[in-house]
């Protein structure tokens, strides 16, 4: 009887360990952040570039590096996080270098930076809308 329930321990402990174990190798530092509605923002800035982030990675698509519009062109820049490349290619809106936007969105730590989740993003008489009030992504919507 001993031997059976040592027997039953020792083949379920690694069972046990592995299921422990977290499931996500890169850990917490790579996973996104969470769009919080006390830090919103509201602000016009300038494009200094733009990048796309390969999908699969933490905050992969589109992104624009901004400053402050009343700054000089050599001050420090602001990631801001669009959306998927895939959910922006249906809207016929291009951002450029020295583009003049308007962002509203929840700025949060990253990585140990500052990034903007953009909620929305108005260039000229373009309005895109990303998020709803809550910070809930579009482009998730109906998705389970």
């Amino acid at each position: 009887m001993r031997f059976g329930t040592s027997a039953v321990f020792f083949s379920v402990a690694p069972l046990l360990i592995a299921l422990a174990a977290p499931s996500d190798p890169k850990g917490p530092a790579e996973t996104e952040p969470r769009y919080e509605t006390a830090t919103n923002i509201d602000v016009m800035v300038v494009v200094t570039e733009t990048k796309e982030v390969p999908a699969g990675s933490p905050l992969g698509g589109y992104h624009l590096l901004v400053r402050p519009e009343s700054s000089k062109a050599d001050a420090e820049t602001t990631d801001v996080y669009l959306a998927p490349a895939d959910f922006l290619k249906d809207f016929d809106c291009h951002f450029s270098k020295g583009d003049r936007v308007q962002v509203k969105g929840s700025k949060v730590k990253f990585n140990g930076s500052s990034v903007v989740l953009a909620r929305e993003v108005r260039l000229n008489s373009t309005t895109v809308y990303l998020r709803d009030d809550r910070g809930a992504p579009y482009w998730k919507a109906g998705k389970s």
